[in-house]
């Protein structure tokens, strides 16, 4: 039997005291941190998606109204006709931006509770992976 040499000894040595990354968690890691992230994002997109289109069709809407006042305008006879067709225009404006500013916090407040909710998933998948979800 031969005698390891010092500087096999050495090299045994270091090998115990600066450890080397299990390259298959490595692995697993950015899989599962990718896998997470691109749910996260499409969770995300998809909210984006609702609030937009809620907004559109607000848009949509109180064009439509701005089209109708020119008509009502042109029927006026009087200008107590006018005013009455201005004060009800205004008012049922702000009543309806007032309504689709509350329908969009309350998208957004639920979106930012969702992604807040999927973020700690996440970080809970990410830090113990075979936890199993269902205990």
């Amino acid at each position: 039997m031969t005698n390891p040499s010092t500087s096999d000894n050495v090299f045994n040595k270091s090998s115990r005291t600066i450890p080397f990354p299990d390259l298959a968690r490595v692995g697993e890691m950015n899989g599962t941190m990718l896998s997470e992230t691109a749910k996260f994002n499409a969770q995300i997109g998809t909210a984006m998606q609702n609030i937009g289109r809620e907004w559109s069709e607000f848009i949509g809407m109180r064009l439509r109204e701005d089209v109708q006042l020119f008509r009502t305008i042109h029927d006026c006879r009087s200008l107590q006709d006018l005013q009455q067709v201005y004060m009800q225009f205004w008012q049922t404006a702000f009543t309806q931006y007032g309504e689709e500013a509350q329908r969009l916090m309350r998208m957004t407040q639920g979106t930012v509770e969702d992604a807040a909710r999927t973020a700690q998933a996440t970080s809970d998948v990410l830090v113990h992976p075979h936890t199993d979800k269902a205990a």
